[in-house]
Order: C-alpha cells, then sequence, then structure tokens
C-alpha cells in the first residue's frame, strides 16, 4: 500500500532551482534510507514531505491526500519527524513528563492534562525501548545514546505504540549523530524491530552507507536535489555509485553474509 507519494515536486532557494521533478514514493512497511552528498538536498527533502516547508510546486500525498489539506495535528498522528539536533529538551524536566509532550496531537485546545491512556502509552514506548530505569531520570542526566533513545520514545508516544502502526511513518534525519558504534548498532536494531515487528514504516537520513546496506531495505540516492537512483539498498550503493557520486575508490566485500564497503 502506498502511504507517501511525491509527484513532480519542485523546489527553488532563493529564486534559484534546488529540487527538481522529483518524484518519490514510500509503500507500507519500507525502511528507507537518504543518502547523498552534504548540500545534496536530503533534509529539505525531508523536511517538504513533513509539511514544513510550503511554497514549493508539485503534489506530495500522505494516505493519498494532498498534505497541503491536511490539518497539522492529523498529520502528526501519523508521521512523526525527528530533526538532526532532535528537539528542545528542557534539561530538569522528568523523562516520564518529557515524553508525554508527543501526545500533543491528540489533545483538545482546552486539555491541560494527560489521561490513563496517555500515561500507558508513554510507558509502553519506555517498554519497548528497554528504558523504563530513566523515566524518573532528569533529561541532563542522560547520555547521548539515552537521550536519543528518549526522543526515539517521544515520537512512539506520538504515534501511539500501543496501537498498530501499520500506515504510520517515522522519518528521523541523522540518528546517529554523535553516538558511538555500539549505541549507532543498538539504535539500527531497534528500527529494524519497530519496523520487521510492529510494521512501522521508517526513513533515515544517514551518511553511514555500511549501516544502510546492512538494515534498510530501500535506498534513495540525492545529487543536487535530484533523484539519482531508488531501489534496494544493496543495488543502489555500489562501487560505481561511490567513485561518481562521492568521489570515492571502493569495493564491496562480503563479510559474514554481509555486504560492506571497503574504501581504497
Amino acid at each position: 500500500m502506498n502511504l507517501l507519494r511525491c509527484e513532480k515536486l519542485e523546489f527553488s532557494y532563493n529564486g534559484n532551482s534546488f529540487i527538481t521533478n522529483f518524484d518519490f514514493e514510500v509503500n507500507e512497511k519500507d525502511f528507507i534510507s537518504i543518502i547523498g552528498r552534504n548540500g545534496s538536498g536530503k533534509t529539505t527533502l525531508i523536511k517538504l514531505i513533513c509539511g514544513l516547508i510550503s511554497n514549493y510546486a508539485g503534489n506530495i500525498y500522505l494516505h493519498s491526500a494532498d498534505i497541503k489539506n491536511i490539518n497539522r495535528k492529523e498529520i502528526a498522528k501519523i508521521l512523526a519527524y525527528l530533526p538532526q539536533y532532535g528537539v528542545p529538551m528542557f534539561n530538569q524536566m522528568k523523562v516520564r513528563d518529557f515524553i508525554l509532550l508527543g501526545r500533543y496531537s491528540s489533545k483538545g485546545n482546552t486539555q491541560f492534562s494527560y489521561s490513563f491512556k496517555d500515561k500507558s502509552i508513554a510507558e509502553k514506548s519506555l517498554e519497548i525501548l528497554k528504558i523504563e530505569n530513566l523515566k524518573d531520570k532528569n533529561l541532563n542526566e542522560l547520555s547521548g545514546g539515552e537521550r536519543q533513545k528518549v526522543l526515539i520514545a517521544l515520537t512512539l508516544v506520538q504515534l501511539d505504540i500501543t496501537a498498530d502502526l501499520k500506515g504510520k511513518i517515522l522519518i528521523i534525519d541523522e540518528p546517529l549523530t554523535y553516538l558511538d558504534i555500539n549505541h549507532q548498532i543498538e539504535i539500527f536494531e531497534l528500527l529494524s524491530n519497530l519496523n520487521g515487528e510492529r510494521n512501522l514504516t521508517i526513513i533515515v537520513i544517514t551518511h553511514d552507507l555500511n549501516i544502510a546496506m546492512k538494515y534498510t531495505k530501500k535506498s534513495l540516492l540525492l545529487d543536487n536535489g535530484k533523484n539519482c537512483g531508488y531501489g534496494k539498498s544493496a543495488e543502489i550503493i555500489n562501487s560505481d555509485m561511490l567513485k561518481k557520486h562521492f568521489l570515492v575508490k571502493s569495493r564491496i566485500v562480503n563479510i559474514d553474509n554481509y555486504s560492506q564497503i571497503h574504501f581504497n
């Protein structure tokens, strides 16, 4: 089932065309990495998809409806976006209180308290991420890896982890920023489980192409705002592509049934 579709998308910076004639679609249970050099348009594309940029030409459809015609709160119930540098974190706030902020899209304008259901969803998100031990900590007490997990928990509260996540989308810009290798693998194992076991559709921007090949099902290659390849990650990420688009020489080797890039 098609969840998100861009048709003939066009976007300009200060009158200079940047994203041009861009087509892209996301299907149910996809796990997609968006790859490309710095400045290739990855974050801009994500912001367009999330409805954060509105002055574009073409169409973006979410669940077959034009995103411009969908209320922001309704979008938030089915699409969660975690930007590259996270969201503002109130350092003296407890983790359990912070992740409840994810319920904003389900609250009325005059509702200022959280229901039993809200708290149950928050507890479930902590359980799924195995961070129940953090709920009484202040945000400023967390390590980088712990903070990233708490931010992902916030998105799961937003999407309601107690319901079926089929048809819902999580978009993360650079989830590996500031994380050591142990936490990098841990985060992608977590995302892979959410995709495989919870039916969550996931899109990630990443510069780690080995991670992309190992965990994501599809990759979208951007260069100067253009779609230069979209398909199975193992087919998109290859030595010819790396030479042409990343200007590096490499070869793909197989280690324990996983493809990895060896840079020459």
